[in-house]
């Protein structure tokens, strides 16, 4: 069923190109077995027409729940009627953790209400059910939603003429290595928080002086694999240094992060490809850490809508949706149990050849009673033919009673594709964990261009 979904609602992408875009932010406060969890949205919506399908993190604020995330598709109609908007949809994914009892992590939501619009934003309500597939989560509540809308430039072929009227946007991709460093405070178990490091990637987008940005990041090194963390925030330049701010999600790994809510002060040098950092997060009641982090830094000039006139050239990126399967092997779990384990990836990668691209992974279990398993990675594809590929990755990973160790995990494939479609079979290994197991995927691919500035 669910990679029946994935197919239908990443078509609708495939065939178009659109410029019409929304940041959606939402919150609903779930019950369920007598407790409540605060689950925040944050999803990208790309328009066509009256449709949109995009993708979102769902991640817990307040309860007892921290470290709950679940990622995945969404695909919806907003509707004009009057000075209102009667918006509707549908999302699937996967994820779960901070203990809840999320079965094997397959997540369902469906929601109706309407939007008004003001200016760049529309504000509104909806009625949304929220339901985890052999879970105990099942819930209808009440969601407040934000949508900001914007347009971006798209091209779904690779474009035949390279100058015209746009305007610039500065965007900094920088992948990063942290270390936390906690101050007095305990795990969930009432231990002594040690330290641990985490492996990560921020998104910049600058604003004049300021800039707003999105991290993301997950232990790798040390006793709390299976922690995560996604914020979003704000911050100022100055010649040589930028002072950061950032609210957002985290836990697992036994980090005690109480409900799931934290936030993030820092200060960062501000050179062109290599960056530190020193910060200081905190998760209201629970643990309280110090940081470092070191970055390296990519920045792009991308064209975006305006009425400036610039040359450009095009740059080949790809969105890879697909679900990886974990086949059989008792070196998965911590319980050796062998059984299959089924995750939901989302890839975005950047040619930086014609047959050579790197990109970022998202994945979390959606089957296999590991809901709560989640996993991010940096990698390489290189495109031995138009059909047949290879890839391999390293990033971080744990939750869900899957035996990764420290969290370092490393995995390579091969695999064919065929028009918007692919598929792949390979290994994945936890560096210092029991997990070593055979993978096969299947998904869809899809190729776009965005002009970057001369």
């Amino acid at each position: 069923m669910l990679k029946k979904l994935l197919i239908i609602l990443s078509c609708t992408f495939a065939f178009c190109a659109t410029t019409n875009n929304s940041l959606r932010l939402s919150f609903q406060n779930l019950k369920f077995n007598n407790e409540h969890m605060g689950l925040f949205e944050t999803s990208y919506l790309f328009y066509i027409d009256k449709f949109y399908t995009g993708i979102g993190v769902y991640s817990a604020v307040t309860g007892k729940r921290g470290g709950f995330f679940t990622g995945g598709i969404i695909g919806g109609i907003k509707y004009p009627i009057n000075k209102f908007y009667v918006d509707s949809g549908v999302f699937i994914g996967g994820g779960g953790g901070g203990h809840a009892p999320q079965g094997s992590g397959l997540m369902l939501k469906a929601h109706a209400g309407f939007l008004y619009p003001y200016k760049n934003y529309e504000l509104g309500l909806n009625i949304n059910h929220i339901w985890f597939k052999d879970g105990e989560i099942d819930s209808t509540q009440l969601g407040f939603i934000m949508d900001y809308n914007f347009k971006e430039v798209y091209f779904s072929n690779k474009p035949s003429k390279l100058f015209g009227k746009y305007g610039i946007e500065k965007i900094t991709f920088s992948p990063f290595i942290m270390e936390y460093i906690p101050i007095n405070s305990k795990t969930t178990s009432g231990k002594t928080q040690k330290r641990f490091t985490l492996i990560g990637a921020e998104i910049d987008k600058d604003y004049d002086n300021f800039f707003a940005f999105l991290t993301a990041a997950g232990a790798f090194k040390g006793d709390s694999d299976g922690y995560a963390e996604y914020l979003f925030g704000a911050g100022k330049k100055f010649k040589y240094i930028k002072l950061k701010a950032a609210i957002g999600a985290g836990g697992g790994g036994e980090v005690d992060t109480k409900g799931g809510f934290i936030y993030k002060i820092e200060t960062e040098t501000n050179f062109k490809t290599f960056n530190l950092s020193a910060g200081f997060m905190n998760a209201p009641g629970g643990i309280k850490t110090l940081f470092a982090k070191a970055s390296l830094s990519k920045r792009f000039n991308f064209i975006t809508t305006g009425n400036k006139l610039v040359n450009f050239k095009p740059k080949k990126f790809n969105f890879k949706i697909y679900s990886e399967s974990y086949l059989p092997s008792k070196t998965i779990r911590k319980t050796k149990e062998s059984k299959r384990l089924d995750l939901i990836n989302l890839d975005i990668g950047i040619y930086k050849k014609d047959n050579l691209s790197l990109f970022v992974n998202t994945a979390a279990a959606y089957n296999g009673d590991s809901g709560g398993y989640a996993v991010g990675m940096f990698g390489a594809q290189y495109d031995i033919t138009d059909n047949l590929f290879i890839r391999g990755a390293i990033g971080a990973g744990g939750g869900g009673n899957v035996d990764v160790g420290g969290g370092l995990l490393a995995k390579a494939d091969i695999g064919i594709k065929y028009k918007y479609f692919f598929i792949s079979g390979g290994r994945i290994k936890a560096i210092d964990g029991r997990l070593n197991t055979s993978i096969f995927s299947v998904g869809i691919i899809l190729n776009f261009y965005k002009g970057i500035v001369k």
